[in-house]
């Protein structure tokens, strides 16, 4: 198959030039290959005159990772591709995900550096949960990553991330954008059961067009604490201010909560947050999240669950977007298993109509073993 071909190719001219590192590794790589048949609906999420598709999803993904002493080296090559019985409606597609990265332990911690460029459509997640209102088109992200985590004494850790973001877009009304951000976390442990911990997020944006929007600075410190409240229940909670530079800009309230639980047959969870976010309308956006799971073991091999989401986009264009989606899956072999989902979406805008759609969609995936 073409994507075993690229993958032997890509994965020996990376380690061409370190013949000895090949010798002396440990190394594990496995490929994923899911196949989706589904029926969406209203992909566009239109007001009027909807239209549906079926559409057919194979997304092979190949990870390789090799430890050699205190270093880890990962990579990873994939493709999403979608088929659609009505191209006019939504188009055919091939999105490369490829990523690689580096991270060395230490003695007080880990750093390591990470690279991953990926396309996907602008009706998918990746923007849609952004907030962004948009039609058929392509977002081409590049991300680039470098972090450390150091223990300062027995009960306190200090953790930094530093990322930049390129995203672009094939569609006039979205404005692609750079992002250079940084995180820094200060943790401390109060006890077996609880840590408090300060942060402060930094970041800058800057448009590709500057008739469509400006660069601004986004300034956010916070609290938080962490509490391990019995061995399955989790909980956590943030909060914070956000100082947005720029004529539309401003200083709102931050935070979050979570409530996380991992039984023996059953996980759920709650969470609800207030955060603001990069947009490929321009500037920041705000937005309130609310998004809560539950599953369910019903045997060794089968699992049903529901998931929940209520997202409040206070960007360029004010919108809700609501989802809710029901699925069982079932594990056919140690390397097959097959799910079904029912997914309903709809999206409220100020002076439009409710948009709404409804996906059931069929999921095979086959897991290769250790190649």
């Amino acid at each position: 198959m073409p994507i075993f071909r690229t993958t032997c190719i890509a994965t020996a001219a990376l380690m061409l030039p370190f013949p000895g590192l090949v010798q002396a590794a440990i190394w594990q790589s496995s490929v994923v290959v899911p196949t989706t048949v589904e029926y969406d609906s209203n992909p566009l999420l239109l007001t009027s005159d909807e239209k549906g598709v079926m559409r057919t999803l194979i997304e092979p993904n190949y990870n390789l990772v090799g430890t050699f002493g205190a270093d880890q080296l990962t990579l990873g090559l994939g493709v999403h591709v979608l088929h659609s019985s009505d191209p006019s409606v939504q188009a055919n597609r091939e999105d490369p995900d490829l990523n690689l990265g580096w991270r060395r332990e230490t003695e007080t911690g880990h750093f390591g550096l990470r690279a991953q460029y990926l396309e996907s459509s602008t009706l998918s997640g990746t923007v849609l949960d952004t907030g962004v209102v948009t039609t058929d088109g392509t977002q081409k992200m590049t991300l680039l990553s470098g972090d450390f985590s150091r223990a300062l004494s027995a009960r306190t850790t200090l953790d930094n991330e530093t990322r930049y973001s390129h995203a672009t877009y094939d569609i006039n009304s979205l404005t692609g954008y750079d992002e250079l951000a940084n995180t820094s976390t200060l943790t401390y442990a109060l006890s077996e059961r609880t840590d408090v911990f300060a942060g402060l997020r930094l970041r800058r944006y800057e448009p590709d067009q500057t008739d469509t929007a400006v660069a601004s600075n986004s300034y956010t410190p916070s609290v938080g604490v962490k509490y391990q409240i019995t061995d399955t229940l989790t909980g956590r909670a943030h909060i914070g201010v956000n100082q947005v530079s720029g004529s539309e800009g401003g200083r709102r309230g931050e935070g979050g909560v979570l409530l996380d639980y991992r039984g023996t047959r059953s996980d759920a969870s709650l969470s609800a947050e207030r955060t603001t976010v990069a947009s490929a309308e321009g500037g920041f956006a705000q937005l309130d999240l609310i998004h809560g799971m539950w599953s369910y073991a019903l045997d060794e091999l089968t699992r049903v669950g529901l998931d929940a989401q209520w997202q409040d986009s206070k960007g360029q264009t004010p919108n809700t977007l609501q989802t809710y989606s029901v699925w069982a899956s079932r594990e056919l072999s140690p390397y097959w298993d097959l799910r079904l989902a029912l997914l309903y979406k709809e999206r409220q805008q100020s002076g439009a109509p409710d948009a709404a759609a409804t996906i059931v969609g069929l999921t095979l995936t086959y897991r290769f073993p250790d190649l």
